[in-house]
């Protein structure tokens, strides 16, 4: 009966980590880019059980039973546990809000060779100093595209970080120093191109220093770990791809006959005025919030009942008459 209640106690510390994780899901339906958690749980490793000092056990199917061994009962479970939260990076939704400041980013990047996952993302980073480049450690990675203009007139995230262009230097459209006053005028094309209007003739000029956005391949995405709420940090070996290095490694591999139709060129775009929406579904994490609590109260139940029965058997059955 002590079992019992450690393994239903087990159960329960579980579904608590489970339901916080689905809570947090929910929280953040509507924060752009937002990656919703997918809690793994895992059991305690299996006991086998046996009657000791008693050679004439049941005939087991699959068992020995033989002279001088102990009888098997069977296997024993000792509970559960919710090992990790893994992030689910398909893609979210978008949706239009006319802001030019709101950039979508949207992939069907191919797995690569070994079948790992890919998928793209901004770069972003604290800056002290943010007319220096940003150092590869110091580089985050997001797929929240909702961003503002600060005082200095750069782009930054609802977070504070610097927006990054390819070069991992902060993206700045405006600037009284050098007359650079691009506001609203802000174009972003569908390869991430950073351009401006320009005043007297109209043409879309390539922004000085900022030729695209600093977009990154992520081989096998797991290996980020969340900082925050949209904000990952990778942990992997080596260090993330930039877009044109991936590209470019890519169509070497299409020219080396390793196949034939391309994993990243045609597979990308952003979409300017549109974000990407929180991959999270309301209702399905309404249904597994749920039945998580079904199943919480059910080992709540559990200890009830192994408590009564130790009750019973503690003041009644070993009690001493007399």
């Amino acid at each position: 009966m002590i079992r019992g209640l450690y393994t239903s106690a087990s159960g329960m510390l579980a579904l608590q980590n489970r339901q916080e994780s689905l809570a947090n899901n929910l929280a953040n339906v509507n924060t752009p880019g937002f990656k919703q958690d997918m809690g793994v749980m895992r059991a305690f490793p299996e006991q086998l059980i046996s009657r000791i000092r008693d050679q004439e056990g049941p005939d087991i199917a699959g068992y020995p039973n033989l002279d001088g061994q102990a009888a098997v009962i069977g296997r024993l479970g000792s509970g559960v546990y919710m090992s990790e939260a893994l992030p689910l990076f398909k893609q979210g939704d978008i949706t239009e809000t006319r802001n030019p400041f709101d950039v979508a980013l949207l992939d069907n990047l191919q797995p690569d060779q070994d079948g790992n996952e890919r998928r793209l993302f901004y770069s972003v980073a604290k800056l002290e100093d943010a007319a220096q480049p940003a150092q590869p450690e110091d580089v985050r990675y997001t797929r929240n595209g909702n961003w503002n203009v600060n005082s200095e007139g750069y782009l930054v995230t609802a977070d504070g970080y610097y927006v990054l262009d390819n070069d991992r230097q902060a993206i700045r459209v405006n600037d009284p120093v050098t007359g650079l006053n691009i506001g609203q005028g802000l174009k972003i094309s569908r390869l991430g191109e950073l351009q401006y209007e320009d005043p007297v003739t109209k043409d879309l000029v390539t922004m000085p220093n900022n030729l695209r956005l600093g977009l990154n391949v992520v081989t096998d995405p797991q290996k980020l770990v969340r900082e925050g709420t949209n904000i990952f940090r990778y942990e992997g070996d080596g260090e993330v791809e930039a877009l044109d290095e991936a590209e470019a490694n890519d169509q070497a591999a299409i020219a080396a006959g390793q196949y034939t139709v391309p994993t990243i060129a045609g597979r990308y775009g952003t979409q300017q005025g549109w974000v990407e929406r929180a991959n999270v579904d309301p209702m399905q994490t309404i249904t597994s919030m749920m039945s998580a609590l079904r199943a919480y109260e059910a080992n709540q139940r559990v200890i009830t009942t192994i408590d009564g029965t130790m009750e019973k058997a503690a003041n009644e059955i070993g009690r001493v008459n007399g």
